[in-house]
């Protein structure tokens, strides 16, 4: 299982080389997750609202178009009538995605991406299930906010992430949606 002190490590040292590019972005980001498909109806099962943080760096092909190595992280509650219920279940989702952005303005530029990726699972406190890893496409869109005379963008975004629930007496495919804003820093643009 890929932990999440791995990725941090795995983010840094491709971030080194990239750097020198003078076409690397970072962002660093957090707000809510959310599901939009409960995981049984009977007996009843489903994730609470929970939270999520996570960071991407990327490389700018040009003003238009970038290639982002992503991380994001959530966690929710689940309730319901099952074993599962009372806990929080952990997500990590590692991926790459294709980002366009369009100059819409001076200072708002919105942009949309898709990508492929994976999901680690895990529950805390019990153990319903082992740990398991699942592909999962990622797409979404947002708002770039450039501050005036920097580098610095403030971000908002809205993420779906797709991947098939199939342990724990449960086989649904999952539509997870994590809401958040942060900020990015561009070198080079």
């Amino acid at each position: 299982m890929l932990r999440p002190a791995r990725v941090a490590a795995l983010l840094l040292l491709i971030a080194a080389p990239l750097g020198a590019q003078r076409q690397f972005i970072v962002t660093a980001f957090g707000g809510g997750a959310d599901h939009l498909a409960d995981l049984k109806s009977s007996p009843p099962a489903w994730f609470m609202p929970g939270y999520s943080v996570g960071a991407s760096i990327g490389y700018g092909l040009n003003n238009s178009f970038s290639i982002q190595g992503d991380f994001t992280y959530t966690r929710n509650p689940v309730e319901g009538a099952t074993p599962l219920a009372g806990h929080d279940v952990n997500r990590f989702y590692y991926g790459v995605h294709g980002e366009y952005r369009y100059q819409l303005a001076r200072n708002a530029a919105p942009f949309v991406f898709a990508g492929v990726g994976a999901v680690t699972i895990d529950q805390l406190g019990v153990d319903n299930f082992s740990p398991a890893t699942r592909p999962a496409l990622m797409y979404g869109g947002g708002m770039f906010f450039a501050v005036p005379q920097t580098p610095v963008e403030i971000v908002g975004e809205v993420k779906g992430l797709t991947y098939n629930w199939n342990m724990a007496g449960f086989h649904r495919n999952m539509v997870d949606v994590t809401y958040t804003a942060g900020l990015s820093y561009r070198f080079g643009f």
